[in-house]
């Protein structure tokens, strides 16, 4: 099984925290937004929705013109080789065994970009509703806001699977939250790097 050492690097830290931050704040202040577009709740929700959103889009642009750890085409969902290594993991799982995998491999992958996902689709339809807010009879508004609440059951689907996934690596003696969470206290955060393991001669 892999067992690769690494830490992300520091504009990853940050792009993760600000997802974590105003995702979740956006969700829990939901219920606010109910009150209708002129309540101060509404602004706060709509506001913490931006702010996703603009984290949500420097991850996207970092995902698709980037290179190294962060780069999409690296960890996709569409690919057999990650749906396998997520079968393993399962299968490893049922037998009491907590997976070790490479950085966005296996069912650790699958599950981060799942919820890239949702917080992307949030943030999308949320803004769509905000900048719709004029005319909540149209087709395009109701769709928006059907879509909106699926996401509202979808993001406590995917906390608990992310911070599940970390408190048993946590149990298991492996806490994979420092390689998120540890800043370098001598300040040399940005020499972080990641050391590839290879599993065959490519060339």
């Amino acid at each position: 099984m892999n067992n690769q050492n690494y830490t992300f690097p520091g504009y990853a830290k940050i792009l993760h925290a600000g997802m974590a931050i105003f995702g979740i704040s956006a969700f829990l202040t939901a219920e606010l937004a109910e009150h209708g577009a002129e309540s101060t709740g509404y602004y706060l929700h709509a506001y913490l929705g931006f702010s996703l959103a603009s984290f949500i889009f420097a991850r996207a642009v970092g995902g698709i013109s980037g290179s190294g750890c962060m780069r999409f085409s690296g960890w996709s969902p569409f690919s057999r080789r990650q749906w396998r290594l997520a079968l393993e993991d399962v299968r490893s799982l049922s037998r009491l065994r907590v997976p070790n995998r490479n950085m966005h491999e296996g069912l650790a992958g699958l599950t981060q970009a799942f919820g890239l996902a949702v917080f992307a689709l949030m943030a999308a339809t949320g803004s769509g509703l905000f900048l719709l807010k004029g005319g909540p009879d149209t087709d395009l508004f109701e769709a928006f806001e059907e879509t909106h609440e699926i996401g509202e059951v979808l993001i406590p689907l995917y906390l608990l699977l992310h911070v599940g996934s970390v408190v048993v690596h946590s149990l298991a003696g492996s806490p994979i939250w420092h390689r998120m969470w540890k800043f370098s206290a001598s300040g040399n955060e940005n020499q972080s790097k990641i050391v590839p393991v290879h599993h065959h001669d490519e060339s």
